[in-house]
């Protein structure tokens, strides 16, 4: 996983599936950069085939977070075979995938 921050706009390379194995990382790396005073996150799922239910409740509970602050969270890079469990689970609607 990579961290990148471009002038406050945060990226995070899953570099891999967003399963238990790396949610510990991710939980710890969006919290790091949301003290910070970041609130606007692209999850770059470029490299990533699978999510597990673990998964999909830390992408929603970093999304509102987010939310709580004012901020935004995208998706960007999200395969097919992601985007129909998106989809099947109605998170389409409030996760915006680009």
């Amino acid at each position: 996983m990579n961290v990148t921050n471009n002038e406050g706009q945060i990226t995070v390379n899953l570099g891999g599936d967003l399963t238990s194995d790396l949610l510990n990382d991710f939980r710890s790396s969006v919290q790091q950069e949301i003290d910070a005073g970041n609130t606007s996150f692209t999850i770059d799922f470029k490299d990533t085939v699978v999510i597990d239910s673990m998964g999909i409740g830390c992408l929603v509970a970093t999304y509102n977070s987010l939310k709580q602050k004012g901020g935004a969270m995208q998706l960007s890079n999200v395969p097919e075979n992601l985007k129909d469990v998106f989809q099947v689970m109605r998170l389409d609607r409030i996760l915006t995938i680009v």
